[in-house]
C-alpha cells in the first residue's frame, strides 16, 4: 500500500501506556501512525470529566482530523491505552506527496471514509436511550472495530479497557457501567476477569433487537 510505504521512512517513536502524546492546542505539524498499541482520543467538558471518543489501533494516523485541516492546532487529547511505537510524520511531506501522486491521495481519502464511517458508529451506540442499550452497541462497536471475528478477546490484543473506559465511551457513571457490564456477562454476552475481556458479537447482536 501507498500509505504504508510511505510512513516508513519516517522515525519510530516508543511510548508507554498512559502518555500524553498530543494535547489539546498543540501545533499540527507533525502526524503519527500507529505502529503497535492502542491511543485513545478524548475531550474535556466544562467539568472536566474526560469523554472518550476514539480509539486508534495498528496504522491509523492521527490526528485524522488534521489532515486537510487549516486550523493549525489539536483539538483533542492523545494518550497512550497501551505501551507501543508509532512513527511520526512530517505533515507538509505527506500533503506534497500526495499532490504528486494519485494512488496515493486515493488512499488517503478511502482512510478518511472509513474513519468517518467509523465515528458514525460511535455516535450511533451513545446516540441509544439507554445504558444498557449504549453498551451493547459500543461493545459490539469495539469487537468489530479491531477484529473481524465473532469472538473477541480485546485483553489478547493488549487493549485493555477498563469499566471507567467503557463509562466514559457511553458518558455514563462507572458504578452503573459495571452495573450492567455484570448484566451482560450473566446472560453471555461477554466474559471478563483479571486476565480477559471477551466480547461475542452475535450475542450482542441478537441483544440489540430485543433491547
Amino acid at each position: 500500500m501507498e500509505i504504508i510505504d510511505f510512513i516508513r521512512q519516517f522515525p519510530v517513536k516508543p511510548f508507554k501506556k498512559g502518555d500524553i502524546l498530543l494535547s489539546e492546542g498543540d501545533p499540527t505539524d507533525t502526524l503519527f501512525a500507529l505502529r503497535t498499541g492502542f491511543i485513545k482520543v478524548t475531550s474535556l467538558n466544562e467539568n472536566g470529566s474526560e469523554r472518550l471518543l476514539w480509539i486508534a489501533g495498528r496504522y491509523d494516523i492521527a490526528p485524522t482530523e488534521q489532515f486537510f485541516s487549516t486550523r493549525g492546532l489539536v483539538q483533542f487529547f492523545y494518550t497512550a491505552l497501551s505501551d507501543g511505537n508509532m512513527y511520526k510524520i512530517d505533515k507538509v511531506k505527506l500533503l506534497n506527496h500526495a499532490k504528486v501522486t494519485p494512488a496515493f491521495m486515493t488512499e488517503i481519502a478511502t482512510s478518511m471514509s472509513i474513519h468517518y464511517d467509523d465515528l458514525l458508529k460511535r455516535i450511533d451506540s451513545i446516540e441509544q436511550i439507554s445504558v444498557r442499550e449504549k453498551l451493547i452497541h459500543t461493545l459490539r462497536y469495539v469487537a468489530e472495530r479491531f477484529s473481524a471475528d465473532d469472538v473477541v478477546d480485546i485483553y489478547a490484543m493488549d487493549l485493555k479497557l477498563t469499566h471507567n473506559d467503557f463509562a466514559q465511551m457511553i458518558g455514563s457513571t462507572r458504578e452503573t457501567t459495571s452495573l450492567e457490564l455484570n448484566k451482560l456477562r450473566d446472560e453471555g454476552a461477554i466474559a471478563y476477569d483479571r486476565t480477559q475481556f471477551v466480547i461475542y458479537v452475535s450475542k450482542l447482536m441478537e441483544l440489540e433487537t430485543i433491547a
